[in-house]
């Protein structure tokens, strides 16, 4: 208390805002504090702040800053973009941190930002004082795509980075940074699960007995293993035909199709020794999920049927089970992902890159 004090009363000394009334209090009187606790998953951005005052000052400078999380300890200041509403989050969603404070910016004074006190400055920006009623507008560099990264710094390499996706309220995503040596590097979300497809290299076709593929069917089996997914970050739509990151014994198959060479089924009905084709999809760990509503059909193929398609309560794992004579199935249009907050990866396991222009 004593230093959140002395900290205080030099801040307002160095803006010009102390006074003998300007007196420090009891922890009661900032009951807005939430100790020991933080909101997570919200940052746009963290510096190094030398107090908690100074925390605030910076939130109030910074135009998209809506409350922050203050490490006592480390001097680490969390701007988050949002903040606890009636209807929204709420102190169930701050989670324990211990020597963590967190705050709602708007119970701070606006004149602890000194000149920056009700700046004008635009979205993605922050405020610098310059003299005492001067303030200069500078862009935060909240990287969005892996290009903004390698401008950002151009030595990066591929990897993985947390970038911000502005459609998706700049939720913070981990994505893999691939071909950053060009000047056109793409963004690919990592599969900590492998995602794989079946093509048994067996046929029923009248559900007599099981035998070797035949006719156009050889060839077409093997097993498809997906490490990596190229995403289309603007809308999360995953470019199904991109193998970069995929392994495949024999025959090449698109990311999330299901086919198989291993019975007739008549009149889009089911036959009685079924399908043998699968693909799993598996987002565990990622941040997203495939949407539930989200359908599969027969794409090609010779009397083909899907014949079934699960998804766990998440939609984190999808099981898609298809075939015919040859018989192949995939998403109903493009097959978008959304965030699943809950299902985010840990802090250590990515890049994270930001700039101040």
């Amino acid at each position: 208390m004593v230093m959140f004090c002395l900290a205080f009363v030099v801040f307002l000394h160095l803006f010009g805002l102390y006074s003998p009334t300007n007196m420090c209090t009891k922890d009661s009187n900032f009951s807005f504090l939430h100790h020991d606790l933080k909101l997570p998953g919200k940052d746009i951005v963290h510096v190094t702040a030398e107090g908690l005052v100074a925390c605030a000052r910076t939130c109030l400078t910074t135009h998209m800053c809506k409350s922050f999380n203050f490490n006592t300890n480390t001097g680490r200041c969390e701007l988050n973009y949002v903040t606890l509403t009636p209807g929204g989050l709420n102190v169930t969603n701050l989670i324990p941190a211990a020597d963590f404070v967190f705050s709602d910016i708007t119970h701070w004074p606006q004149k602890i930002g000194g000149a920056c006190a009700n700046h004008q400055c635009p979205f993605n920006t922050y405020c610098t004082p310059r003299h005492a009623n001067e303030y200069v507008c500078s862009q935060y560099v909240v990287p969005t795509s892996c290009a903004e990264i390698k401008e950002c710094d151009p030595s990066s390499t591929n990897g993985e980075y947390w970038i911000r996706l502005p459609n998706f309220d700049l939720y913070r995503t981990r994505l893999y940074c691939h071909n950053m040596t060009t000047d056109n590097p793409s963004e690919y979300l990592t599969l900590p699960t492998p995602n794989y497809g079946v093509f048994p290299n067996v046929s029923n076709k009248n559900c007599q007995g099981e035998g070797p593929v035949e006719g156009n069917c050889v060839g077409r089996s093997g097993e498809t293993f997906y490490n990596k997914i190229r995403v289309v970050i603007e809308t999360m739509e995953i470019v199904r035909n991109d193998s970069t990151y995929a392994v495949f014994t024999k025959g090449k198959s698109d990311y999330a199709t299901a086919a198989d060479c291993y019975s007739i089924h008549y009149n889009g009905v089911i036959s009685s020794c079924g399908t043998r084709g699968t693909f799993t999809i598996n987002l565990t760990d990622t941040g997203w999920v495939v949407p539930s509503n989200q359908t599969w059909q027969v794409t090609r193929g010779w009397m083909a049927i899907v014949e079934s398609v699960t998804h766990d309560d998440s939609g984190s794992i999808v099981h898609i089970k298809c075939g015919g004579f040859v018989g192949n199935c995939g998403p109903v249009g493009p097959l978008f992902l959304k965030p699943y907050p809950e299902g985010d990866v840990t802090e250590s396991s990515a890049k994270e890159v930001t700039c101040f222009l």
